[in-house]
């Protein structure tokens, strides 16, 4: 038996980090769907390998948090991404910040807001409003670079989560935050027989700094 951290959850399969130079491939346990409980990306377990290379999620360790969408667990806190501009699909609702908010607070979890793409709509009247409502919150582009030095303390050294609409922009503004991470992606995905950077699972990168960034 032999402890680690789930990275990444894709196709029924769970990619464990066990301090080797690959993350094994793990199914999880029948108990968890008799349980109505699943393994989440960020969740400490304890693996029985079956063959090389392969093993059987055994059992969760207590969870600090976890969440529905995304999905995971252990987070120190929710970087929630939205956008004013036309090109987001669709604009977000500030309804959706307020909700994401809310449910982080609930689950003792800190909250960054991150307004991007204000190289192409100003988005700092919707700024304005989470600031003076005590919220850590930047105007980011992560088209052009702007704001993502008054974003980078806010994460450094955490463990976060983004979430947000599809098309906000939040791995464009991942790979801005830290150009490593674009290469971190590429190199996991090839370890773990994908393409380059995909958005349709969650993904736990861990930054030369310490940082740790939940790709969602």
């Amino acid at each position: 038996m032999s402890r680690g951290r789930i990275l990444k959850a894709l196709s029924g399969f769970y990619y464990v980090d066990v301090g080797g130079e690959s993350p094994l491939r793990c199914r999880a346990r029948g108990k968890f769907r008799q349980t109505g409980m699943s393994p989440l990306v960020g969740d400490r377990v304890e693996i029985r390998e079956t063959e090389q290379g392969c093993g059987m999620v055994w059992e969760i360790e207590e969870r600090r948090n976890a969440f529905e969408r995304p999905a995971v667990a252990n987070i120190d806190q929710l970087g929630v991404v939205a956008s004013r501009a036309m090109r987001a699909v669709p604009v977000t609702d500030p309804f959706l910040i307020d909700r994401v908010a809310a449910i982080a607070a609930l689950k003792n979890c800190d909250v960054v807001i991150c307004i991007n793409k204000c190289d192409l709509t100003g988005g700092e009247g919707l700024a304005a409003v989470y600031q003076a409502a005590g919220f850590p919150t930047v105007c980011v582009s992560a088209e052009t670079g702007e704001g993502i030095d008054r974003l980078i303390p806010r994460i450094t050294g955490k463990l976060s989560a983004f979430t947000g609409n599809s098309g906000v922009g939040k791995s464009t503004m991942l790979n801005a935050l830290f150009p490593e991470a674009n290469m971190e992606t590429g190199e996991v995905s090839d370890k773990l027989g994908r393409g380059r950077h995909t958005t349709r699972h969650v993904e736990l990168l861990t930054l030369p700094d310490g940082t740790k960034i939940m790709d969602t």
